[in-house]
C-alpha cells in the first residue's frame, strides 16, 4: 500500500451528532477521512413510548444503548419535559457521546457510560447494583435489530428489561451508489475500512458481494466486538478492533496498524 492510500479511511458508520468528531480527529493525525453514510432509521412506536415514560414508578429505570433511542424518547416527550420522578432511579447508557446527549435533552443523568458496549454495560449494571434491591423492569426503547446481548445478561443476573422497539434500520439511500464509485475500476483504493456496527457491515457486504468489489486491499477496523464478529462472519478479516465506539479510540486503532 502506497503512503497516499494508507491515509484514505473510510468511516461507514450513521450520521449522528458525533459524527464530525471522527474526521476532525482524524485529519488532525494525517488521514483523510471519506464519510460514507451506512444506515438510515425511522422512527415507531411512539405513543407506547410516551405512556411508558409517564409511569416512572413501574419502572427501576431507563437504559439507551444507541443515539437513536434517545432521539425517539425525546420525540415521544413531544416537547414536555422527562418526568422528575425517573432522576433518582437507575438509569445507564453506552458511550461517552450518549451520555452527554442524554443529559442535554433530557436533563437526565446515567451511569455505565464508559462500558462502551451492552456486555460490558450489563456487567457494570450488575455490579452497580449489587447491594441494592431492584424488582421493577428497566425501560429499554431500543431498535429493530437490537443484539440480544443485554437481555440475555440481565436475565441471567436476576434483572428484566421492558423493549419497546421505538425505530427501524434500513441501508442508507446512497450506500450502494457511494460504495460502487469508492470501489469502481481503476479507482485508487482506501488503506482503512470502519464499520460501526453489524447492521451497518451486513448491508455494505451484500454491496460487496452483488457487485463483485475487491475490498482484500483495505484494512479493516471493526468497532467493538459485535461489529468484528458480523464482519468475521462475512468471512472478512478483521485488521484492528476498537474497544469503544469513541473517536480517540479509533484513531489509536489506526495508528496501531
Amino acid at each position: 500500500l502506497t503512503q497516499l492510500m494508507m491515509k484514505k479511511v473510510v468511516i461507514l458508520k450513521s450520521e449522528s451528532d458525533n459524527s464530525e468528531a471522527y474526521p476532525a480527529l482524524l485529519r488532525k493525525h494525517g488521514f483523510e477521512p471519506i464519510f460514507v453514510p451506512t444506515l438510515d432509521f425511522s422512527f415507531k412506536n411512539l405513543d407506547i413510548l410516551r405512556d411508558r415514560l409517564l409511569s416512572p414508578y413501574k419502572y427501576s429505570g431507563l437504559i439507551f444503548t444507541s443515539p437513536r433511542a434517545i432521539t425517539a424518547v425525546r420525540d415521544a416527550l413531544d416537547g414536555n419535559r422527562l418526568k422528575d420522578d425517573w432522576k433518582p432511579l437507575e438509569n445507564y447508557s453506552v458511550g461517552e457521546t450518549s451520555s452527554e446527549l442524554i443529559q442535554r435533552t433530557l436533563e437526565l443523568d446515567t451511569k455505565g457510560q464508559h462500558s462502551g458496549n451492552a456486555s460490558n454495560l450489563a456487567d457494570f449494571i450488575k455490579t452497580d447494583l449489587y447491594n441494592k434491591t431492584v424488582t421493577l423492569p428497566f425501560l429499554f426503547p431500543c431498535g429493530n435489530l437490537k443484539q440480544d446481548v443485554l437481555q440475555n445478561k440481565l436475565s441471567e443476573y436476576g434483572y428484566s428489561l421492558d423493549c419497546v422497539e421505538v425505530y427501524e434500520t434500513v441501508p442508507h439511500r446512497d450506500l450502494e451508489r457511494n460504495l460502487v464509485e469508492l470501489f469502481r475500476e481503476g479507482a485508487e483504493q482506501p488503506g482503512y475500512l470502519l464499520f460501526f456496527s453489524p447492521s451497518g457491515m451486513n448491508y455494505c457486504a451484500s454491496v460487496f458481494e452483488r457487485h463483485k468489489l475487491d475490498i482484500n486491499g483495505c484494512r479493516i477496523v471493526a468497532i467493538g466486538p459485535s461489529t468484528k464478529k458480523a464482519i468475521e462472519n462475512k468471512g472478512y478479516a478483521v485488521h484492528r478492533t476498537a474497544e469503544k465506539p469513541s473517536p480517540e479510540y479509533v484513531v489509536s486503532a489506526l495508528l496501531d496498524t
